[in-house]
């Protein structure tokens, strides 16, 4: 009896053996966890410093454009925007037709102004050699088009319309000198 006794205590032996051993292998590759972790974090401090103090990996250093490039840009912002100028004015002046809809009318303009705020930031998009006063002259513009558009759209009073439309006046005056 005595031998089925160790027998028995030897395959219990055995059996927390092999479990101490996978329990082993689960220390071993805990103990590389914290390590891998913080190795995965300096590089990733590291590559964030180094894009916190490259100007040009964050937009303040200015990509090189060639003098041709810088032209054509201008050249095809300065035409959107004149495009634009004159459907706003055109569309913000009209008058109803003595049987025509005023609704009709009211909607071209609110078209006008969304519509060339964001035709003005879609040429800006595809013109990134635009001297970037130029451009900065022409997204505020079109932002404050879209907001007087949204403005009329929601109702809005005088009190809130009037500053957008007096700063665009501003804003025009400033992209007319900016596109001689």
């Amino acid at each position: 009896m005595k031998h089925s006794e160790d027998s028995g205590a030897e395959s219990s032996l055995d059996s927390d053996t092999v479990g101490h051993s996978t329990g082993q292998g689960r220390a071993y590759w805990s103990r590389w966890i914290a390590p891998a972790g913080l190795a995965i974090g300096v590089v990733a401090l590291a590559l964030t410093l180094v894009q916190w103090f490259d100007p040009s990996s964050h937009g303040n250093g200015s990509p090189s454009f060639s003098d041709q490039q810088i032209k054509d840009a201008k050249t095809s912002v300065c035409a959107a925007y004149m495009t634009v100028h004159r459907a706003v004015v055109v569309n913000t002046h009209l008058e109803p037709s003595p049987n025509g809809d005023p609704l009709a009318v009211a909607t071209s303009a609110r078209l006008a102004l969304y519509g060339g705020g964001s035709y003005l930031r879609d040429h800006l998009t595809r013109a990134p050699a635009t001297p970037a006063d130029l451009a900065k002259a022409v997204d505020s513009l079109a932002t404050t088009l879209e907001d007087l558009a949204v403005n009329y759209l929601a109702g809005a009073t005088a009190l809130v319309q009037d500053p957008l439309r007096h700063n665009l006046d501003g804003q025009l005056v400033d992209v007319d000198g900016r596109c001689k």
